[in-house]
């Protein structure tokens, strides 16, 4: 058996010596580990177990070729062409050079920043530097001056000593003793390390593997921090863009350029890659798309220069694509159109990102014009957002989305195809019916389901409860304030639910018991029932502001009445209907909800004749024609308001003939020998017998209109927030819609 041919070698060099190959620029930050820089609390128990000559751990360096990019840890050290790179250990090794040279070092922000650690040396105590410890003279404000200070151990000790006895008596067994404790920190420089140095016979891949090995317990690499390190050995400019991409998206930029930064998401550089991958390689799989930039052949199993380069090829055209700012925005664009805001309402950044995936595939690979683009895009976001799409095993489904478009013909019209396809197939009308409802049965205040909700209301136009600001307004993220503009608001308040025994997050906090409102009515509503707050607020407001209210927040009827769970549950249904709306608005099946009431005069009623949103009836009580019984008239003005608040809402107009001539209620009148007052009484009161009193006063206007001197009652409708039923004259409860210009009943099957 042969020997083993060992590939490290060890080494126990002193701190200083180490100090001083990073200053040489000997020792450089390969781009292995993601960028880290630990808390100064941990800095500071690293000086402590130095001091006490405890073991620290020990360091993992690699002698590698020049080509192979390197971080300098000092803000202003130069590399030289030597041998050893960090592998393991770059966090104290940071620490260390951080404060025995008094030099700033490179956070992941790209930021310079000093790390003060102070000591006492009367007690031994290491702390990080704060205001107690700069005002107290027994400290030494800052350790770095006793390697970085002219003066020499001797003197600085006696300056100590010096200024402390301004402020003390100090015995000589105290001097011996601060002299001694200032000695051995100083003598810190001293401590030995040890050092693995790696062959530089090893490939990147195997150095990659050596540290997985061996640093179980630390930050794991992964698949992205593998091929990031491949873009720093062949194609580092790459990577550096990844980087400076992502550090402009954290703060807003202070100059006039263009900056990727926006209200959502700012990516890392491994998320950026991602995307770049998935265009460029047309891999979900971040370990299929490794070995494929390694250039390893398929079919051979080898390692191929050619294969890599020409992957790396692909890899940069792609990566330009990601990086432009134009795409970029154009893509934050399409997810405001979807009614989210900000980042507050996103649960999912692999969403977010698969999404600018998919967009930039639809630009550059099938040539979809940017106004098609931004539509499709709106409503994808908007079902990945609400369904999750991609937040179980995402690599594997965006894996197949992709293998989806690469086997679609590319053309505008079939990506937009298959995204409906794709759509359609994950919000059926189970999905609205019934999952949706089941989902929100939960607790989570960060919720998929919760914020489409949000988006939806934002989509309709909707305002906050009790108010007249629009949500979207309120929920702008460039207004900052001590509070929120905007709270989420407990329909039954939590200690009111308490009081009544209802206990737990999952039963107080129910999605379903959540209402937005502006922070000063949530103040005054504090936690009262809701039977006590909420009439008095409702009724301030006018009658289309509480239909509004009633349909976009999702109340059921009489609900401040109802059993806590008796309402959530039936809230739900309602919620999920105002999602499928917002949903809605994107598809065009829908309008947003508006907070004018429709009132056509009749010469305009008449000018479009029946339809879908306009009946004409000849009277609402008086047989006209013998044949036709009283009780069969008016179940005819209950079913056709039924059906337009079951449909789109409209006018129902009494008084006109099918053909539009206009009759008058007069035959109505007389019938009962009634004036206008009285006759809306008895209108009002038989649709409250038919329909219910709730639907009947929110969703029903009655007026009056003079013409050829003839009087015409007209009933605006709106449309209900959930299902009405028309009890007829057989004592049944009927579902009626809108078909065309005609009333009909929709069967049980054709409700499901």
């Amino acid at each position: 058996m042969g020997q083993t041919t060992q590939q490290f070698s060890s080494l126990n060099p002193p701190i200083h010596h180490l100090i001083q190959e990073i200053d040489m620029g000997a020792l450089g930050l390969p781009d292995l580990q993601r960028p880290f820089v630990w808390k100064r609390s941990r800095i500071r128990d690293l000086f402590d177990s130095l001091y006490k000559g405890f073991p620290t751990g020990y360091f993992l360096f690699w002698s590698t070729p020049q080509k192979v990019d390197r971080h300098s840890i000092g803000s202003d050290t130069e590399q030289l062409p030597d041998q050893k790179m960090i592998v393991d250990g770059q966090q104290r090794l940071t620490s260390l050079y951080a404060v025995m040279k008094g030099k700033a070092i490179i956070n992941e922000d790209n930021e310079q920043k000093y790390i003060n650690i102070a000591f006492n040396p009367m007690t031994e105590e290491f702390t990080v530097a704060n205001a107690s410890s700069d005002n107290n003279p027994a400290f030494i404000p800052n350790i770095s001056k006793i390697w970085v200070t002219n003066l020499g151990t001797f003197d600085f000790i006696n300056n100590y000593i010096a200024k402390l006895e301004e402020t003390r008596e100090l015995s000589s067994e105290d001097r011996s003793r601060i002299a001694s404790n200032i000695q051995q920190l100083e003598n810190i420089k001293n401590y030995q390390f040890s050092v693995l140095v790696l062959s530089a016979d090893l490939d990147v891949d195997t150095v990659a593997e050596v540290f997985q090995r061996i640093n179980a317990g630390g930050i794991p690499l992964n698949s992205a921090d593998f091929i990031l390190t491949l873009m720093s050995v062949y194609w580092v400019e790459g990577r550096h863009e990844l980087e400076n991409f992502a550090r402009a998206a954290k703060t807003p930029s202070n100059t006039s350029h263009s900056s990727p930064y926006n209200v959502f998401h700012a990516p890392s550089p491994d998320q950026l890659l991602r995307v770049a991958i998935g265009l460029g390689l047309k891999r979900g799989v971040l370990q299929n798309a490794y070995q494929i930039l390694r250039g390893r052949d398929p079919i051979e199993k080898n390692v191929s220069e050619e294969l890599r380069a020409a992957r790396f090829a692909d890899l940069k055209e792609a990566q330009a694509k990601v990086l432009n700012l134009n795409d970029w925005h154009e893509y934050i664009t399409c997810i405001k159109s979807a009614g989210f805001r900000s980042k507050s309402m996103l649960t999912s950044a692999n969403n977010f990102l698969y999404g600018y995936l998919i967009y930039l595939i639809g630009k550059h690979e099938f040539n979809v014009a940017w106004k098609d683009l931004r539509s499709i895009m709106s409503r994808w976001f908007f079902m990945s957002a609400l369904t999750g799409r991609y937040t179980g095993s995402p690599e594997t489904i965006l894996e197949s989305d992709l293998r989806r478009f690469e086997q679609t013909d590319k053309s505008p019209t079939k990506f937009i195809e298959l995204l409906n396809v794709l759509i359609a197939n994950q919000l059926t009308d189970d999905f609205w019916k019934v999952t949706l409802p089941e989902q929100l049965d939960s607790s989570g205040g960060y919720s998929p389901y919760l914020f489409a909700y949000h988006a939806s209301l934002n989509l309709l136009n909707a305002t906050a409860l009790f108010s007249r600001v629009p949500i979207s307004n309120l929920l702008d993220p460039a207004v900052s304030s001590t509070r929120a503009p905007i709270e989420r608001h407990h329909l039954f308040p939590k200690a009111y639910l308490q009081s009544i025994g209802v206990q737990g997050i999952y039963r107080l906090n129910q999605i379903a018991n959540y209402a937005f409102v502006e922070w000063a009515d949530n103040l005054d509503i504090s936690d009262r029932a809701p039977a006590d707050y909420f009439p008095a607020l409702f009724n301030g407001m006018s009658d289309q502001e509480k239909q509004n209210a009633t349909y976009w927040h999702a109340l059921p009827d009489d609900w401040f009445n109802l059993d806590y769970w008796e309402f959530v549950t039936a809230r739900r249904k309602l919620i999920a209907n105002v999602i499928r709306d917002g949903f809605g608005v994107l598809t065009g099946e829908s309008q947003p909800f508006t907070s004018k009431i429709i009132q056509p005069s009749v010469s305009e009623l008449l000018h479009h004749m029946e339809t879908v949103r306009i009946e004409f009836k000849a009277s609402a009580r008086a047989p006209l024609n013998p044949d036709i019984p009283e009780k069969v008239i008016n179940e005819g003005i209950t079913k056709t308001v039924a059906a337009f608040m079951n449909t789109q809402g409209g006018t129902l107009g009494i008084g006109i003939s099918d053909d539009g001539d206009i009759l008058g209620i007069e035959p109505d009148l007389d019938y009962k020998k009634q004036d206008l007052d009285s006759y809306q009484n008895w209108l009002t009161t038989l649709l409250i017998n038919t329909i219910g009193s709730a639907s009947t006063s929110r969703n029903v206007n009655v007026r009056f209109e003079t013409i050829e001197g003839k009087v015409v009652c007209l009933l605006d409708v709106t449309r209900a927030s959930s299902a009405v039923y028309a009890e007829t004259t057989k004592g049944k409860e009927v579902f009626y819609i809108r078909t065309g210009n005609t009333t009909r009943i929709l069967t049980g099957s054709e409700m499901v």
